[in-house]
C-alpha cells in the first residue's frame, strides 16, 4: 500500500484499459447510429399527414431525438473517460522519466562509495 506522497501505477495496464475504453465507445458510437438507422425504417409507419400521424408524430419525434441525444452523450462520456485516462498516463509516464533522469544524474555526479 503507497504510503504519504508516493503513489503506484501501471503504466501498461492503463494503456490496455485506455484500448478497452476507446474500443467501447466505438460501439456506443455505432449503436447510436444503428439506431437512428433503424427508427429511420419506422418513421413513417403511423402516416404521413392523417389526423393519427398528426398526433403521434410529434411525441415520436421528441422521444427519438431524446434517445439519440442520450447515446450521443453517453458516447461522449465514455471518450472523455479514455482521454482522461490518456492523459493521466501521460503525466505519470512524464513524472516516472523525471524521476528516473535525476536519479541517474544523482547517481553519476561522483558520489563512489558512498553509504546507502
Amino acid at each position: 500500500m503507497p504510503e504519504g506522497n508516493a503513489y503506484f501505477a501501471e503504466p501498461g495496464r492503463l494503456q490496455a484499459g485506455s484500448r478497452q475504453i476507446d474500443q467501447i465507445s466505438a460501439l456506443a458510437r455505432e449503436i447510436v447510429h444503428d439506431f437512428v438507422s433503424s427508427v429511420n425504417l419506422t418513421r413513417d409507419w403511423p402516416g404521413t399527414d392523417d389526423s393519427y400521424a398528426e398526433e403521434v408524430l410529434p411525441q415520436e419525434r421528441k422521444e427519438r431525438k431524446a434517445a439519440v441525444e442520450t447515446g450521443v452523450a453517453l458516447s461522449d462520456a465514455i471518450v472523455g473517460v479514455a482521454d482522461g485516462t490518456l492523459a493521466n498516463l501521460g503525466n505519470i509516464l512524464s513524472t516516472q522519466s523525471g524521476v528516473l533522469d535525476s536519479i541517474h544524474r544523482s547517481s553519476g555526479s561522483g558520489s563512489h562509495g558512498g553509504k546507502h
